[in-house]
């Protein structure tokens, strides 16, 4: 009897922690597609945190946010403007399955600072231009892509496993930096660039074309870059410097090769 006692209480308690564990509020998509318009404020930044996926759309004119999805899964997105910034999430305590189709369609000023935290994506359709700095920053698995970037200092970060792509890119000086496994393809023009990586990601841009570089390889990480002026860095690690243009050189020993 005893041992009956012990055992009925045992799986009476897993059911117990299993149960207090599960998200309190689990959604099923209702397969009935809304388009949903949200008013928000004047921002000047993006924070994207989560699964979700956000179309951005540099425009003049008031900001605004339109939601296409099923129309349970809209309801359970948290949209708001705080420090100037625009986030989109989803609800705490939300669990999800056959989320199906769900685009956040934002048209707003240009940025001056984006960031990803989770596996969600960002697409630019027609880029940002400024005379700002632009901050773009990616934490964890989602990718940000776009075309035509103008700014003075263009700074990018990874940390994890997403991948960014910027093309047609027009700024005074670029920071770039992945500490992990993520990879950052640029292409355009830029007069100073700085490329750093910290574990086996990868930077990729031998298409923008840049006065005076600085690298830095800790890891297996490479990176391939074009400089016309001044090529300086170190590898520690396997990785490896791959470059073109004609520059003066001061580099490490080891871990550089020309295109």
């Amino acid at each position: 009897m005893k041992s009956i006692s012990i055992s009925s209480f045992a799986a009476i308690l897993l059911i117990w922690t299993i149960t207090a564990c599960s998200p309190s509020n689990r959604v099923t998509g209702s397969n009935n597609y809304i388009t949903k318009q949200i008013k928000v404020e004047k921002f000047n930044g993006l924070q994207l945190t989560g699964s979700p996926d956000v179309i951005y759309k540099q425009a003049q004119g008031k900001p605004s946010v339109e939601v296409y999805g099923q129309d349970n899964i809209v309801e359970l997105l948290d949209i708001y403007v705080q420090n100037n910034s625009l986030t989109v999430k989803f609800k705490n305590n939300t669990s999800i399955q056959n989320r199906g189709k769900l685009e956040i369609r934002v048209s707003g000023p240009a940025l001056n600072r984006i960031a990803l935290s989770g596996s969600g994506d960002i697409k630019l359709v027609n880029g940002i231009q400024t005379n700002d700095n632009l901050s773009i920053k990616i934490q964890g698995s989602g990718d940000i892509a776009g075309n035509k970037i103008s700014c003075n200092l263009l700074s990018l970060s990874i940390n994890g496993s997403g991948d960014m792509t910027l093309n047609r890119i027009d700024a005074l000086k670029a920071e770039v930096g992945i500490n992990g496994s993520g990879d950052i393809s640029l292409s355009g023009i830029c007069k100073n660039a700085e490329y750093s990586i910290n574990g086996s990601g990868d930077i990729q841009a031998s298409e923008l074309e840049t006065e005076n570089v600085t690298t830095s390889i800790n890891g297996s990480g490479d990176i391939s870059c074009y400089a016309t002026e001044s090529l300086k860095g170190r590898v520690s690690g396997s990785g490896e410097v791959a470059y073109r243009g004609e520059p003066q050189i001061d580099f490490s020993k080891k871990g550089l090769r020309k295109l």
